[in-house]
């Protein structure tokens, strides 16, 4: 699956999401999936699992695991998920839970136990997020889709530079490919590869 345009259409903001009271008669068709994209501030876990998000727009909103208590056997293990504060979670078409008369708030989100398969991590903030979805949405482009051949990425050779031959995938994304020693240690520090290879290797995990 290439990775999805990053428009308002498919990455929308908390504020645009459907809500959940609205009835199926009135929704609006969605054609394809949408993603929120959001990062975590704060882990406000009372009675139930509850994250402190932030999105696109720089929004605050609640993400509540609904399904789960707050504490004991059965709650939610956020270090062991990878849910720390700065990781950004992608949530696949969830729904903006709207706030109860007389609350200020936004609404919330709420994600129920048959949904919590649904939600992945990528170990970064949501600026870098956005900018390697941006990256290897251009890159996904430039090869002609998926199974597509690029280039050395520091230099551009298509080859080795020894013997010829495939490139060198880096060990950590399988992603990015180097032509040799030089070019790879280049990309690592100089072509800022050292803070993308985890973003990449999450992002390609959730749209290889």
């Amino acid at each position: 699956m290439p990775i999805p345009n990053l428009t308002p259409t498919t990455f929308p903001p908390f504020t645009a999401l459907p809500l959940t009271t609205t009835p199926p008669s009135l929704e609006t068709p969605q054609e394809n999936e949408y993603y929120l994209l959001a990062q975590i501030t704060e882990n406000m876990t009372l009675t139930k699992p509850t994250l402190i998000l932030s999105d696109l727009t720089g929004t605050s909103f609640a993400l509540v695991f609904a399904s789960r208590p707050g504490s004991g056997p059965d709650t939610l293990d956020f270090k062991k998920l990878g849910y720390k504060k700065g990781a950004t979670l992608v949530l696949p078409n969830v729904k903006r839970t709207p706030p109860k008369e007389g609350d200020q708030s936004r609404g919330f989100v709420s994600i129920s136990r048959e949904e919590e398969g649904g939600v992945r991590v990528v170990p970064g903030g949501l600026e870098g997020v956005g900018r390697v979805l941006g990256l290897l949405g251009g890159r996904d482009l430039k090869r002609g889709g998926e199974g597509g051949k690029g280039g050395c990425e520091s230099c551009g050779n298509r080859t080795r530079n020894e013997g010829g031959g495939e490139l060198m995938k880096c060990t950590g994304c399988g992603e990015v490919e180097y032509c040799c020693k030089e070019c790879q240690v280049k990309g690592w520090d100089e072509g800022g590869h050292k803070g993308d290879c985890k973003l990449i290797k999450a992002i390609r995990a959730i749209w290889p």
